[in-house]
């Protein structure tokens, strides 16, 4: 072994560590191994930065533009609306049709988007229907995967099996190369999710038989445990707070107390006397001027409380039962991060919640922990459970973003979103535009989706160029293209054949069949830890070069990495979609573990009996 190709597989191997740490980026750990290979002199300029221009990263990211479009316009929410009719009170609907609608959302879209939209869907008509969410969110993540699967550009791996098979020499893969194995491990794994996963999933619903499935405010505050924080004061007349704002006033920053609701009485009628007084409450904006007799609901800790109070001179009362905390104008929502957010391993503070969203963290549920009030310098990060309290249009504003958070469910009756008929119709024809030109192969794969991409711009269905490019996620994109220069110094240093050598001599003595199953085996495990898109990017070079050296045909060889890639269901961590659901389906690693294994090995047997029936050896 060359000392360069020693050195290439040092810098994999701490690569490979360092994505395991949670601490680290996975962009930032392949930025980095790049920067590496060039100043050790295993890559010149060029061949460090080619990923950037590789059309395989630049079709990536005008999907994400084409995705945005068309979840803007409310076209994919209307597929959940769907989905909410079809089911009906039928368990066996509901999982089946969402199950499909899913896997075909999945097919064209992100996966990672797609299951934002559903999720809280599936949450409501769970609760609807007397089910633990937990029993369908798991399949709702997995169905995401096998869904990918169905086309060409379902996922990235199957992207760049297309264009390493290109750049290789070889006839590049069709729209539906895919879609026949595909299919038929959709259908497996429905079988298997409907029969034995959950089954196993079943728990006992959140609720008792007979309950109204709407969530009013007592239970959102019981379960996040927020009573003990929600205290009433009164201003009194010559308070000196009186004519101050909320901004000006700064009571967050000093004292870590923050105002909710006011509650204040005003005259009513056209003559107005205090005997016609009517108690008004409303939500507390950094506007809101402070009277005299105001009632301000406040969140805060007691000793914070106590601050206040001895320093403002503003007097604590105690409401009576019935005048407990119930918000008027404005609304509670449970919202959990996604993956890819921006706020992962920031504190509240630190991203300024309140400014950026107009909403108030009531409480935080980090996974496995019970629900409390959050700390000053407490970081959040994917999977975290989040109660907020804020105007009604802030939280549908909320709702409809769903690249940072996802809202599981509102206080009452979900807000009821105005969808633009014309543009999303104008999305849908954009979409089978695409995907007919795909077919026909009129143009290339690249053009195609730029073109998807602009006119989704042009036809304001992706509302302006900042919303397009923050719809980008540029993790998976700087991922990409970092790591396609690691397996060119793989392959430049000798390490593809040095790897596909041991392959073929551990296994190529019982056939080329058993080195597809290495292969995929080899993949499987990897993407369990580790990006999918990134082990994919390493094992296509192994396994076009391990076809080679046997004189088979390299096509079943990266079908087998591609599908193996995809198929990531044994761990949370494995894909976004399964850390997405983990926390709103209230599942622990062993959960993973026990549905996500027996899965992995159907569909295995199932993949690598039929590749070769598909695509000849």
């Amino acid at each position: 072994m060359t000392a360069d190709m020693q050195m290439v597989f040092l810098i994999l191997a701490g690569t490979m560590i360092f994505f395991l740490i949670p601490g680290f980026r996975p962009d930032l750990v392949a930025i980095s191994s790049l920067l590496v290979l060039k100043l050790t002199g295993l890559l010149t300029v060029e061949e460090t930065f080619s990923g950037f221009s590789n059309s395989v990263v630049i079709m990536i990211a005008a999907l994400f533009i084409v995705g945005e479009g068309v979840f803007q316009t409310g076209l994919a929410q209307k597929a959940g609306n769907k989905l909410i009719r079809w089911s009906g009170n039928s368990e066996f609907r509901l999982t089946i049709f969402m199950i499909v609608l899913v896997a075909v959302l999945s097919a064209l879209l992100s996966n990672t988007g797609t299951v934002a939209i559903l999720l809280p869907v599936v949450v409501i008509l769970s609760r609807r229907m007397q089910l633990h969410p937990g029993k369908l969110l798991m399949p709702l993540a997995f169905a995401s995967s096998m869904g990918g699967t169905l086309s060409l550009i379902g996922t990235a791996p199957n992207l760049l099996a297309r264009q390493n098979l290109l750049d290789y020499g070889y006839g590049g893969l069709s729209f539906f190369s895919f879609t026949p194995i595909g299919l038929i491990i959709l259908v497996a794994g429905t079988a298997y999710l409907w029969f034995f996963g959950r089954r196993w999933l079943d728990k006992p619903p959140e609720k008792e038989p007979g309950t109204p499935v709407v969530f009013n405010t007592a239970d959102l505050l019981e379960q996040y445990e927020v009573t003990p924080y929600l205290h009433y004061v009164q201003v009194s007349a010559g308070n000196k707070m009186i004519g101050k704002t909320l901004k000006e006033l700064q009571w967050p920053s000093v004292y870590d107390l923050t105002v909710l609701e006011f509650v204040r009485k005003e005259e009513e009628g056209r003559f107005r006397f205090p005997l016609n007084a009517v108690s008004r409450q409303f939500t507390a904006g950094p506007n809101c001027r402070i009277q005299a007799g105001d009632i301000l609901i406040v969140h805060a800790d007691k000793e914070s409380l106590n601050k206040f109070i001895a320093e403002t001179g503003i007097q604590k009362i105690e409401p009576a039962a019935k005048e407990r905390f119930h918000p008027k104008n404005s609304n509670m929502a449970e919202v959990i991060l996604t993956p890819f957010s921006r706020l992962n391993n920031y504190s509240i503070p630190d991203v300024h919640f309140r400014d950026k969203y107009g909403l108030t963290v009531l409480a935080l549920k980090h996974q496995y922990q019970k629900a409390r009030r959050p700390t000053a310098g407490e970081q959040i990060s994917y999977g975290d459970a989040l109660l907020v309290h804020g105007k009604w249009k802030d939280i549908d504003l909320l709702a409809k973003e769903k690249s940072d958070l996802v809202v599981l469910r509102h206080a009452a009756q979900p807000v009821t979103h105005h969808e633009n008929n014309f543009r999303s119709t104008v999305a849908a024809l954009i979409v089978l535009w695409t995907l007919f030109v795909m077919v026909l192969e009129w143009l290339p794969v690249v053009v195609i989706t730029v073109i998807a991409a602009l006119l989704m711009l042009l036809t304001r269905c992706v509302r302006n160029t900042e919303q397009a490019y923050r719809s980008v996620n540029w993790q998976t994109v700087i991922l990409i293209a970092a790591m396609l220069p690691m397996a060119t110094a793989l392959e430049k240093t000798g390490g593809v054949a040095f790897i596909s050598e041991r392959l073929i001599s551990l296994l190529g003595t019982i056939g080329p069949i058993a080195v597809m199953a290495g292969l995929y085996v080899i993949t499987s495990i990897s993407s369990q830890f580790i990006s999918n898109t990134a082990t994919a990017v390493l094992m296509y070079p192994v396994a076009i070069l391990s076809a080679q050296q046997m004189g088979v045909s390299p096509i079943p060889m990266v079908m087998a990495v591609a599908f193996s890639a995809s198929m990531a269901f044994a761990t949370p961590v494995a894909t976004p979609p399964n850390a997405m659901v983990m926390a709103a389906g209230k599942y622990s690693f062993f959960d993973f573990i026990r549905i996500g294994v027996p899965l992995q090995v159907i569909i295995a047997f199932i993949a690598l009996s039929f590749i070769p029936l598909f695509f000849p050896l």
